[in-house]
């Protein structure tokens, strides 16, 4: 299995947005991906960010239950705070990047005018 970081952060959304901040994954639910959403599971609880039960049964995994941990919200919460950082800084470049154009025509054209018109003169 190969890490798969975008859906350990899906993972850790979906419980985030839950009612109870707790996701129950069945089998059922989740037939095709239950495999892959336990290993990323085990990760995930590795790392500290959830708590986790899994119910196995003939040798496979029947049920899980996932909560957050105090880390995992923190995690979340630094996500946001970076994504909301890196907004900001797009928008302060495309700030700059019109001033800077602004300067060009305004200021810097008419005086690369002027100088042209003293070397003719």
């Amino acid at each position: 299995m190969k890490r798969d970081k975008t859906l350990m952060v899906e993972i850790l959304l979906r419980i985030e947005l839950s009612e109870r901040n707790e996701v129950y994954i069945d089998r059922d639910m989740e037939p095709e991906m239950i495999d892959s959403l336990y290993d990323h599971i085990k990760l995930l609880g590795q790392a500290g960010y959830i708590t986790y039960n899994d119910q196995p049964a003939d040798d496979q995994i029947h049920a899980i239950w996932v909560s957050l941990t105090n880390k995992g919200y923190d995690y979340l919460e630094e996500i946001e705070a970076k994504e909301q950082a890196n907004k900001n800084l797009s928008r302060a470049k495309g700030i700059l990047s019109k001033a800077t154009n602004w300067t060009m025509t305004n200021v810097a054209s008419p005086l690369l005018a002027e100088f042209t018109k003293s070397l003719i003169l």
